[in-house]
């Protein structure tokens, strides 16, 4: 097949931006629930938890996630990593202001190699409220033919910046779960030991790529209270899994950036990100 074809095809979905789902955001960052009300601004990275489609069990796959041949291509490589993307934030989102979401398929490309067929798909969001662009996202994913035990994905590039801060923190099943939950993502490498273990040829359930740049930034905006990032670039480079302990680290670049890592307890990357970033005042 020729996916070239799917690039540029294009899907869009309107939300009502209720205040629920971003209570239910700032809940699980352990933040203050019930300050948020009708016109709060969301947080960062919070319209993740909007945007999702009413998908039926039956059109989901194997897998868990969406069976959706009209917006993305039919690719039949079992398993699925999120390798990474950017975010580009332009001006808040405001809860009950309603926004659209407008998405199109930038790349879409097969490739062989030694370790067989791999499959590469990127895909551009656009979100807007009131005629203004809130918020550009790129997404990376890769599609793979599953592992056997013990060849799955690992972490292998060390860490290569020398600090400035840095803090350590262990996601718990609990937070994976409720991630999960709140994004819409049923893809059972997340919360399904067995089916991860079994099935995808992994030691243990994988943290997702999303929740690990969350959890990076948030680390980055309780050291450097005051800045307001303005984008982020970022790479997974390798899995977490649940149960490991992983380090957050920063380093500033210049009077504007700073590289983000984390690593696992081999001091091996699992995230490399920039980000850019102006002052609140």
């Amino acid at each position: 097949m020729d996916y070239t074809e799917w690039v540029g095809n294009t899907d869009s979905q309107r939300d009502s931006m209720a205040p629920e789902q971003l209570q239910k955001f700032e809940a699980m960052m352990n933040r203050q629930a019930d300050s948020v009300t009708g016109g709060s601004e969301l947080s960062l990275c919070s319209h993740w938890a909007y945007f999702s489609p009413a998908v039926q069990t039956s059109d989901l796959t194997v897998q868990g996630y969406p069976r959706d041949e009209s917006f993305m291509p039919p690719i039949e490589l079992a398993s699925r990593l999120w390798l990474g993307g950017r975010l580009e934030f332009k001006e808040p989102l405001v809860t009950g202001t309603p926004a659209d979401r407008f998405s199109t398929i930038i790349k879409a490309e097969e490739k062989e190699s030694e370790r067989g067929k791999r499959f590469y798909l990127s895909a551009q969001h656009q979100i807007s409220a009131k005629g203004s662009v809130s918020i550009r996202e790129i997404q990376h994913f890769l599609y793979r033919e599953r592992s056997e035990k013990g060849a799955h994905p690992t972490r292998s590039q060390p860490m290569d910046v020398d600090p400035d801060w840095q803090k350590t923190t262990k996601p718990d099943s609990i937070l994976l779960f409720r991630f999960s939950a709140l994004t819409s993502n049923a893809h059972r490498i997340h919360y399904d030991q067995e089916f991860a273990r079994e099935v995808e040829g992994y030691p243990n359930v994988v943290v997702h790529g999303p929740l690990l740049l969350l959890l990076a930034l948030e680390a980055f905006k309780n050291k450097h209270d005051g800045k307001v990032i303005e984008w982020v670039d970022y790479q997974i480079t390798g899995p977490v899994y649940l149960g490991e302990q992983i380090t957050i680290a920063g380093k500033i670049v210049d009077n504007h950036t700073c590289d983000l890592r984390i690593c696992g307890p081999d001091n091996k990357l699992s995230l490399k990100a920039r980000v850019k970033w102006k002052y609140s005042w």
